[in-house]
């Protein structure tokens, strides 16, 4: 595992980055899908019932062409493994979308959730 840095969501951004994954953040990536890749979002935090620890939460959601719908599946595998890695500063969710066909991108896409506990300041 990687330092970590001051951002989990930056520890999650490079650590995908490093293990060769074509890595953006939400609103950058533009035009049709024509090869595999990924988008890193924190979808904010929820207080941890009953003690001073909040839960962040993160998106890394998987995209492939249109074309290539049997890639899609290898392609989230790949990035649990990676993000196994991570533990225990990252944990997995334990929700995972089906896979959704976006017409904007013309690419299937699949986002698995990851969460991070932290003290409240």
């Amino acid at each position: 595992m990687s330092t970590p840095t001051e951002s989990r969501w930056q520890d999650i951004f490079l650590h995908l980055k490093k293990h060769d994954f074509d890595v953006y953040t939400p609103g950058v990536k533009v035009g049709d899908c024509v090869s595999p890749y990924i988008v890193v979002s924190h979808n904010g935090a929820t207080r941890y019932t009953g003690i001073s620890t909040m839960i962040d939460t993160y998106s890394v959601m998987a995209y492939v062409p249109k074309q290539n719908y049997s890639q899609l599946e290898v392609m989230v595998e790949r990035v649990k493994a990676v993000m196994k890695k991570l533990e225990p500063m990252i944990l997995p969710y334990g929700f995972q979308t089906p896979s959704y066909y976006d017409d904007d991108f013309k690419a299937h896409m699949i986002s698995v959730e990851y969460k991070n506990y932290k003290k409240m300041l």
